[in-house]
């Protein structure tokens, strides 16, 4: 991959197997909310279409000086907010609080580990603001997962808690 062989070694990257769009984190959150959460979830969504979503560009959060988080941006259709929402108001219902920044769909690609130097950010933020990439790629949305996720040394750890499906 391009950004490997560019990049200092300072990224972690994210497993092929764990790349996603997150809709909502909700940090610690109680295992009775799962069930209350999905039946909310299934009757607004219900009625909801698959859709396609556009990827391109590349950047990095939370700018190019001191970059933490490189990733890929999302043509975000009306489609994918609207899930954004859903999501949110289903999780402000059971107490979770609303996501105070704005929805900023993207795919980390990888994270920036601790202590590094000011050459390697530098380089980091350099290579990606050079970088003009248009549409990478497209996908289909079938419907929305939901995971918990757990931290271990290697890196975060998803299991499944449920799924809800998009009409065709």
């Amino acid at each position: 991959m391009e950004l490997k062989k560019n990049l200092p070694p300072v990224l972690r990257w994210v497993d092929i197997e764990n790349i996603h769009i997150t809709l909502k984190f909700l940090g610690e959150f109680n295992s009775n909310d799962i069930a209350p959460l999905k039946n909310k979830l299934e009757t607004v969504l219900s009625t909801a279409n698959q859709f396609s979503l556009t990827f391109q560009n590349l950047g990095v959060f939370p700018n190019e000086r001191k970059p933490k988080v490189v990733w890929i941006g999302i043509n975000s259709p009306s489609q994918l907010k609207l899930l954004f929402e859903e999501v949110e108001k289903a999780a402000f219902a059971l107490g979770y609080p609303i996501e105070e920044r704005g929805f900023s769909p993207h795919i980390t690609l990888g994270r920036v580990k601790n202590d590094v130097n000011n050459q390697d950010l530098f380089q980091i933020g350099r290579f990606i603001q050079n970088r003009k990439v248009g549409e990478i790629c497209k996908s289909q949305v079938k419907g929305v997962t939901f995971f918990q996720s757990k931290l271990s040394p290697a890196g975060p750890v998803y299991s499944e808690l449920f799924f809800i499906g998009l009409k065709q």
